[in-house]
């Protein structure tokens, strides 16, 4: 990665462009705030001093709903294009500076047949949102990365009896596809143990039901691995093999980075990494400056802190070839 302050230094006229647009934002975010809470506080205040409070409630509810869709419109969207605009100009050039090689679109993302495919849940989503996608090749190994929200819709009926429908969340995160440099025979699936957890030894049936197709459970003797992970392969020798003790420690490191719940799958010659990532990726916060470099720095450690996977991985060492 080039010097931070020369990065810093380039994308400063840029900022301040970004300033520009930010201030009008606020303003307008200001004045709406304004027109929106005086007259509700006076509405507000005849109701209950008139004979009939209930009519104020009644003006006040209209005169709210009213402004806050012009709210919508009148701010809403300014916020929005500020966004835009700080993300197809700052975060591309964040890209570059990690590796030259890399671009970044924040309108792309990662199919949801290929998020399918990886097999790494269950479950095909019914609605489906992927954006911020981030490609090329880091070092020696090409990749994607991508933020992606995907949901499954769900039917349920109320106190009433009547059915009503409702979407809970199947992933919601970054997925990373990176080349292993080497061709797969079998799949090999690694995801977080929780029935064991949960039931002890007797958590191993539901270990066993909790697979993908042709795979089956393989028992690794690092213990633990084994208890943070539940491994799946159709082939063991293969995942024995990929699974080497180094590689299960360095998992096992990355697992403290992100979290308990990561799921990897080795399958064609890709590893494919899904971490939950609830917070906002890549969004800057319109609460501050746009010149604020601490802003920019922690943009860029936290791409930075993704993409270093690929080096806690070792996959740019190129220790296996593809046949």
């Amino acid at each position: 990665m080039r010097d931070i302050d020369q990065i810093l230094r380039n994308l400063l006229p840029v900022l301040e462009r970004l300033e520009e647009d930010r201030q009008v934002y606020r303003k307008r975010q200001q004045t709406q705030l304004l027109i929106l809470f005086l007259p509700l506080i006076v509405i507000l205040a005849l109701g209950f001093a008139s004979e009939v409070p209930v009519i104020g409630f009644i003006a006040s509810g209209f005169w709210l709903l009213i402004n806050l869709i012009l709210y919508h419109f009148r701010v809403g969207k300014l916020g929005a294009a500020y966004t835009a605009r700080y993300k197809s100009t700052v975060v591309p050039a964040l890209a570059r500076a990690i590796d030259p090689q890399l671009e970044y679109n924040a309108h792309q993302g990662i199919p949801e047949s290929t998020f399918v495919g990886t097999e790494l849940f269950n479950t095909t989503p019914d609605r489906f949102q992927t954006e911020d996608l981030i490609q090329g090749t880091y070092g020696k190994t090409f990749l994607q990365l991508a933020e992606i929200d995907a949901e499954e819709r769900r039917t349920r009926r109320d106190s009433d009896g009547k059915r009503e429908t409702y979407y809970v969340t199947i992933f919601d995160g970054l997925l990373l596809i990176a080349d292993f440099h080497k061709h797969f025979h079998g799949r090999t699936f690694i995801f977080p143990d929780n029935a064991e957890k949960l039931f002890g030894n007797f958590g191993r049936f539901f270990q066993k039901m909790g697979g993908r197709s042709n795979t089956n459970l393989i028992r690794l003797e690092d213990p633990e691995f084994e208890n943070a992970f539940a491994v799946y392969a159709t082939d063991e020798i293969e995942a024995r093999y990929i699974l080497s003790t180094a590689m299960m420690r360095r998992i096992l490191e990355m697992r403290k980075r992100f979290g308990a719940d990561i799921r990897i799958g080795f399958k064609a010659s890709s590893l494919v990494l899904a971490v939950p990532h609830s917070h906002p990726y890549l969004e800057p916060d319109k609460s501050i400056p746009a010149t604020d470099l601490r802003q920019v720095k922690g943009m860029l450690f936290e791409l930075k802190y993704f993409l270093d996977t690929i080096e806690e991985l070792d996959l740019n060492t190129r220790i296996w070839t593809k046949e």
